[in-house]
């Protein structure tokens, strides 16, 4: 059934039989009323199609928001792409960004270690428990 009633001939005749309207139906009958000739689904891209009288073609997609890949779909896109030298950080440069990082998680791991060993060394337990739980080290 249509939100628009009317008594117009042409309207109950692009009305559905039996079922539910789809919103790309009503859509398009809020856009050209009576000047559509004929409606048909298109199921692979989920909208409506409406052929006007004057021959020109409206569509109107079914749903209200559009689909979006799932977060893990995106990922093996994103991993595809940089797999294939399509994305727009190359291999190269990621390469290079993970050569940084273990550099700089080196660096981090070898100060760390240093803090405390000198820590132990001093024999102050206050020197210690300042190495250990203070968290600017």
């Amino acid at each position: 059934m249509s939100l628009i009633e009317s008594s117009n001939n042409h309207t109950r005749r692009l009305r559905r039989r039996g079922g539910r309207m789809h919103l790309g139906e009503d859509i398009l009958l809020a856009r050209h009323g009576s000047n559509i000739s004929s409606l048909r689904l298109d199921r692979r891209a989920n909208r409506m199609v409406a052929t006007l009288h004057d021959g020109s073609i409206d569509c109107a997609s079914n749903s209200l928001l559009p689909v979006h890949p799932s977060p893990l779909a995106r990922i093996g896109q994103q991993i595809e792409a940089v797999r294939e030298d399509k994305a727009s950080v190359s291999r190269a440069e990621i390469r290079t960004l993970v050569k940084f990082s273990a550099i700089w998680l080196a660096i981090s791991v070898l100060f760390t270690a240093g803090v405390i060993a000198l820590a132990l060394t001093t024999g102050s337990s206050e020197a210690l428990n300042s190495a250990a739980f203070y968290p600017a080290y």
